[in-house]
């Protein structure tokens, strides 16, 4: 008994011991599992933040590598840009040179240039309108085959009746004016060759020409060659060649011409001396009048005869479309032959007789329909009954009424008028076949 409860207080001591250090260790435990979260949560984030710097750093060096290759694309750029320009500067120079050396030819290439050259200069000594007609021949012979000492302005056009190219005969007097205003006389002259396609359509064939028209300047060249057609117009660059449309003007031509030719020349005024003359000849007879019957001039008011013609003359030019041929600055005729020479081949314009027939033709028509309603109303017994014992002064108007024709024979009379001025409409646009127009 006395051993048991001597060792039941080390027992118990032992006891407390144990527990004590259970919960101290528990304690540490518990303090200690924060602190390693803590530490997980650290190191996680530390991987993360890492991965972000070598992103970072990953498109740091990308973007610095584009930059580099956009230096360097901007260097090769300006590189080539400088070699362009002093290339281009290189030629200029070397056309230069060659242009003040001039074409060096041998003895008898020269002599054929030459030949060439004469024999245009009597073409357009001979031809009024100083421009050289071409035919197929003598394409090949005097723009395409060299050598060559002299310009030429080639234009393909379309001036036949049956093509219809209104751009062709409005841009033809402004190659008319150039044609006249070049110097021939010159060591390289400038030679306008017409090229149409009613007497060159091989030459269109050839070269795949399929509008017109078009301006092409050939220059000289001291080959003796003779290239095929196609081979020299496509050959030649673009600033060679001249795509015309309605609003070209003489001013323009005369730029393109310049710019290639470097040639400075003035253009002249065209006169036309026919027109120049019947003035002349109108205001002589005006003058002659008032000169001899100018203390007459009050009698005038006594006659219709003057008012009646100046209102027919009046109809007649605005039915023809006087102002138009005035704004526009239309031929009176054309170059065609038979209908072709009086009526424009396209819809879009005509020329002054033309338009000087169809007024005369609306007129008739007019007059026609007034003399017949005026004679279908006149009362017969009237004009047998009418004394005729004195005569007075009668205007042509009350001598018309006076007639005595059938109304019919007007009718038949206006019948035939309207057709003729209707089968001019559908002559120069088909489509509008006599009034039937299609939908």
């Amino acid at each position: 008994n006395r051993a048991v409860v001597s060792r039941s207080p080390a027992i118990n001591s032992m006891r407390r011991t144990t527990v004590l250090s259970s919960i101290l260790v528990c304690l540490l435990l518990a303090l200690a599992a924060p602190v390693y979260g803590q530490d997980a949560d650290k190191s996680v984030s530390g991987g993360a933040k890492a991965k972000r710097s070598a992103k970072k750093s990953q498109n740091y060096e990308i973007k610095q590598n584009l930059k580099k290759e956009r230096k360097k694309r901007r260097r090769e750029q300006k590189e080539e840009e400088r070699n362009k320009m002093l290339n281009n500067i290189k030629r200029k120079k070397t056309q230069e040179k060659k242009q003040k050396k001039g074409i060096q030819l041998a003895p008898e290439a020269k002599e054929a240039a030459d030949e060439k050259i004469s024999f245009l200069r009597r073409q357009v000594e001979r031809s009024g309108s100083k421009i050289v007609t071409l035919n197929p021949n003598s394409y090949r012979e005097y723009v395409n085959n060299g050598p060559r000492l002299h310009w030429s302005l080639v234009v393909y056009t379309a001036r036949g009746a049956r093509y219809r190219c209104s751009i062709c005969h409005t841009v033809h007097p402004h190659v008319l004016r150039i044609a006249k205003s070049l110097n021939y006389s010159l060591e390289h002259p400038t030679f306008v060759m017409e090229v149409d396609i009613q007497r060159n359509q091989e030459i269109f064939n050839e070269i795949k020409l399929n509008h017109a028209p078009v301006f092409l300047m050939v220059p000289p060249t001291s080959s003796e060659k003779a290239p095929k057609v196609k081979t020299l117009y496509n050959k030649l660059p673009d600033k060679y060649r001249l795509n015309a449309h309605g609003n070209i003007g003489v001013e323009d031509l005369k730029k393109f011409v310049g710019r290639i030719t470097k040639q400075d020349f003035e253009l002249i005024e065209i006169i036309d001396y026919n027109v120049l003359l019947g003035w002349v000849i109108l205001l002589g007879m005006v003058v002659a009048f008032i000169y001899y019957k100018g203390d007459q001039f009050h009698r005038i008011r006594d006659y219709w005869t003057p008012y009646f013609a100046s209102c027919c003359i009046a109809y007649i030019w605005l039915m023809g479309g006087g102002m138009y041929n005035i704004i526009r600055g239309t031929s009176f005729t054309g170059s065609g032959v038979g209908f072709s020479s009086l009526f424009h081949p396209s819809n879009g314009t005509q020329y002054g007789a033309g338009g000087l027939i169809v007024g005369c033709l609306n007129f008739g028509v007019g007059v026609m329909l007034i003399l017949m309603n005026t004679w279908a109303l006149k009362d017969p017994k009237a004009v047998k009954n009418s004394k005729k014992s004195y005569r007075e002064p009668r205007t042509p108007l009350q001598r018309l009424k006076e007639m005595k024709p059938s109304a019919g024979v007007c009718l038949i009379g206006a019948t035939i008028l309207w057709y003729n001025l209707v089968m001019i409409y559908t002559m120069k646009n088909p489509s509008y076949r006599f009034g039937f127009v299609r939908a």
